[in-house]
């Protein structure tokens, strides 16, 4: 799986895509897989999640066993944001949630929450709310996801949404240096 995300890197410098809900639908969901997956074979110290609106939504299906390799625990099911979230934290990465002040938004955070509360990595989740938030994305130690998709079933399926993936180190650091902007303004 290691080479198969070594060639993915070795192709993919930046990736622009459009969706709207009857197109492109599955390239998205499987550039965010992949960008998933890369982060949790080889993790970097932090990753953030930005969204004014998160749900708990499923990213990988693992019904076939496909992801037993990084995580066998995950049993053959959907494999939602939780899962990912808190396997990236038991990984050793702190993990940055940056999301509006909404009701929406607490269901996945108290579940997240619990999860890590109760194996003692509370200190490694940081859940910065912000208000009025309108950024989106995905930074990793390999690239950034952004766009205007929240991370929820929405953006990933009915709404028309358009995304750009860079892995530019350049692009890497000023989405860093602004992602990273929200812990002094909490």
């Amino acid at each position: 799986m290691t080479a198969i995300l070594q060639n993915l890197d070795d192709i993919i410098e930046s990736r622009r895509i459009f969706k709207t809900a009857k197109t492109a639908v599955d390239t998205i969901k499987e550039l965010v897989t992949l960008i998933l997956m890369s982060e949790m074979s080889d993790p970097g110290d932090e990753v953030y999640f930005v969204s004014p609106w998160i749900s708990n939504v499923p990213l990988f299906d693992n019904r076939n066993g496909t992801f037993d390799a990084i995580n066998p625990d995950w049993g053959h099911r959907l494999i939602r944001l939780v899962d990912i979230t808190s396997h990236l934290i038991r990984l050793g990465c702190t993990v940055h949630l940056v999301v509006r002040s909404d009701k929406h938004n607490q269901y996945f955070l108290d579940q997240l929450t619990e999860i890590i509360e109760d194996e003692g990595l509370l200190h490694s989740l940081k859940i910065l709310k912000r208000d009025p938030l309108h950024t989106k994305g995905i930074l990793t130690k390999h690239g950034v996801l952004i766009g205007s998709m929240n991370l929820t079933y929405n953006g990933f399926t009915e709404l028309d949404e358009v995304v750009t993936y860079d892995k530019a180190e350049q692009d890497i650091a000023t989405a860093r240096l602004a992602f990273s902007s929200y812990k002094k303004e909490s």
